[in-house]
């Protein structure tokens, strides 16, 4: 299987991105046990690949490492990126993971199976604060896109 080794700042780049996503959905997440329509998938989906490339970002530009071979485990990226000095709000990052670390893994919001039950994050609040303390920690990884 060809991997492609991205480089730490397009990762952070894609982690930007996904993670505007989410500040775009998250004023429309409905409190817990209310009814949700559909945009929680994009919310979660979004949220957990800012996690991952944030992570990702972080541990290529500490180590150099190919960092595809972590696949999709927020767990394991968090684990490896804490080792090697990992500290943007690493409280908030470590609940983030927990909550929503084993449905990113199994694709659960990219295809929407058993959709009607998920992980709700109960402090919504630890998300923004979590992304936007990484996307400010490694802000010197940000390249200018020209159009």
């Amino acid at each position: 299987m060809l991997r492609l080794q991205l480089e730490s700042k397009e990762l952070y780049r894609a982690a930007v991105a996904m993670h505007e996503m989410t500040r775009l959905a998250a004023p429309h997440i409905r409190p817990k046990g209310d009814s949700q329509n559909a945009i929680y998938l994009g919310y979660y989906f979004n949220l957990g690949f800012a996690v991952e490339l944030y992570l990702k970002a972080y541990i290529r530009n500490a180590t150099g490492e190919d960092v595809s071979v972590h696949g999709h485990k927020l767990d394991k990226l968090l684990k490896v990126a804490i080792l090697n000095g990992f500290n943007f709000q690493k409280q908030a990052m470590t609940r983030i993971v927990e909550i929503i670390g084993s449905e990113h893994q199994t694709y659960k919001y990219r295809y929407a199976e058993g959709a009607e039950k998920f992980n709700y994050i109960e402090q919504i609040d630890l998300v923004e604060a979590a992304l936007t303390s990484c996307e400010s920690g490694m802000a010197h990884l940000s390249i200018q896109v020209s159009t």
